[in-house]
């Protein structure tokens, strides 16, 4: 499903799936959003792991939301806001790139005529 809000919308893929929808707003916006996986990857430093430490674990949740994603089974609100935290986490330490398999894509709202 797809969220829309009055700035459009931020979707998240992983594998070439799409994972999760989030609304862009005015105070939810694209920076707050991305910024969510510099915080976790800072604040995971801060508390002494390690960066390969913090890839795989980014990278197993991540797998793990793709897995249920893939079988269509319930994902908790909690799970998505930490998978976008994740995925944005692995864009930052260039672990994927934001290409047509992984990443973001933001579309704008649907105007009606």
């Amino acid at each position: 499903m797809i969220y829309n809000g009055c700035n459009g919308s931020l979707n998240l893929y992983y594998k070439g799936l799409l994972v999760s929808s989030f609304p862009l707003t005015n105070k939810k916006t694209f920076d707050k959003y991305k910024y969510q996986g510099e915080y976790l990857i800072l604040k995971s430093m801060k508390e002494k792991f390690k960066l390969k430490q913090i890839i795989f674990t980014l990278t197993n949740f991540c797998n793990i939301i793709y897995d249920r994603k893939k079988d269509n089974k319930a994902i908790r609100r909690s799970d998505h806001e930490f998978f976008i935290s994740c995925l944005f986490g692995l864009l930052k330490l260039k672990i994927i790139d934001n290409d047509e398999s992984n990443g973001y894509l933001i579309m704008n709202k649907k105007k009606i005529t």
